[in-house]
């Protein structure tokens, strides 16, 4: 039996905790989180989930990559798909752009992503899937009337390294075509955390409005695109950005 095998970082957060459950039912999954004690399985699921604890804030791409490959090869994996869900190093407040943070940040919402693509690259079998996670705030700026504090609102360097992201997306997509690698990237619009809804009901509430539903994301619709992308059926959907925001960016 061939193992098809997805790669997941972030497993163990907002979304990707709902992605993990759904991805494991048609494959299996490394997931990479710092602490994969926070993710919850049906035992049914279990078998198929090698879990792999690292700070990516800490831990070098090249031996991130190589922890992978052990795995692959020790369990007789085959590497079929990588989801770049993680993200560290957030600036403490949205004007922030110093030095240090803009390092620091880069890392975390971007730089890392991209290497971790490239030093994988060899190893995805034919026609696998690259999907990198952005968001709405790549394409379109954050209101500042919504927030009750500057200090709330969504990062400068949030959105401009998400944009990269995208970028990257479509050329990276040109470069591993001729090796059958489609790479995407998936545009998140207003999937705030269960933390989020319960302590600012009134801020969900303006989220809402500026949508063409007039609700938030729930996180279990968050995993829909990643398995389409995943798929074989959407073998000729490559060097894409896909919102998946309620309609947000149509305004």
């Amino acid at each position: 039996m061939v193992k098809n095998t997805i790669v997941l970082t972030g497993c163990s957060g907002n979304l990707g905790s709902a992605i993990l459950p759904e991805l494991l039912k048609d494959y299996f999954v490394i997931g990479i989180s710092r602490n994969s004690n926070k993710v919850k399985l049906d035992n049914s699921l279990k078998e198929k989930f090698f879990p792999l604890d690292c700070d990516l804030s800490i831990i070098q791409v090249e031996d991130l990559s190589n922890k992978i490959k052990n795995i692959l090869r020790e369990n007789k994996l085959n590497l079929k798909g990588l989801v770049n869900n993680a993200i560290f190093n957030m600036p403490n407040s949205s004007m922030s752009i110093d030095s240090k943070t803009s390092t620091k940040a880069g890392e975390g919402l971007f730089f890392y992503h991209v290497r971790l693509i490239i030093n994988l690259a060899s190893l995805f079998s034919p026609e696998s899937s690259i999907i990198n996670i952005s968001s709405m705030y790549g394409k379109v700026s954050p209101d500042p009337s919504i927030y009750l504090k500057d200090n709330e609102m969504n990062p400068l360097l949030y959105g401009s390294l998400k944009a990269a992201l995208i970028q990257s997306t479509k050329y990276l997509s040109s470069i591993f075509s001729c090796k059958g690698i489609r790479v995407n990237s998936v545009s998140y619009g207003p999937f705030p955390s269960q933390k989020v809804i319960q302590k600012n009901p009134e801020f969900i509430k303006e989220l809402s409005k500026r949508t063409h539903i007039k609700r938030i994301g729930l996180a279990k619709e968050s995993a829909g695109i990643i398995k389409f992308l995943l798929s074989e059926e959407s073998s000729y959907i490559t060097g894409a950005d896909i919102p998946v925001d309620g309609g947000w960016t149509a305004f």
